[in-house]
């Protein structure tokens, strides 16, 4: 399973890399604890606004019988109405991942990829909950992200 993970958290990273711009990071420490902030960048001239990202990937092999129990296009759509009850927003990614089983044949999985941002960790475990029993998983795999972007309206 952690080669399953590795090999979509990979395959998930190079799809979000392609969509994702470049950030500066400087790591600084605060009494409270050490945290990571971005620096103040311009994007094409304007003022960047920083928030937290969280990638999610959610492998649809159940994990009991290690096959996709429901078809993807009806898992996208359970996937998708769970999403919006807890975040005011999504972008949904489709991926599938490979890694190599124990016993050397090749597993595979199709995967949703989902980048939130705006949710608090409240809501994204309710979220992360509620998909973990309705696609019989194991786990997800979550990332989190400090970044900068801007929302680009033209010249």
């Amino acid at each position: 399973m952690k080669k399953a993970l590795i090999s979509l958290l990979l395959s998930g990273v190079m799809i979000v890399t392609l969509a994702s711009c470049s950030v500066e990071v400087n790591t600084t420490a605060t009494t409270d604890e050490s945290s990571v902030s971005v620096t103040d960048n311009l994007i094409l001239g304007q003022k960047t606004e920083s928030a937290e990202k969280y990638t999610l990937y959610l492998g649809l092999n159940d994990k009991d019988t290690f096959k996709q129990k429901f078809s993807t296009e009806d898992s996208l759509k359970k996937a998708n109405q769970i999403c919006a009850k807890y975040a005011g927003g999504y972008t949904q990614l489709s991926a599938n991942g490979g890694w190599t089983n124990d016993d050397g044949t090749m597993g595979h999985e199709n995967t949703l990829v989902y980048i939130i941002y705006d949710i608090t960790e409240d809501k994204l475990q309710g979220m992360l909950d509620e998909l973990l029993k309705e696609f019989n998983q194991s786990s997800i795999l979550v990332e989190k992200e400090l970044e900068s972007h801007i929302y680009y309206s033209g010249k």
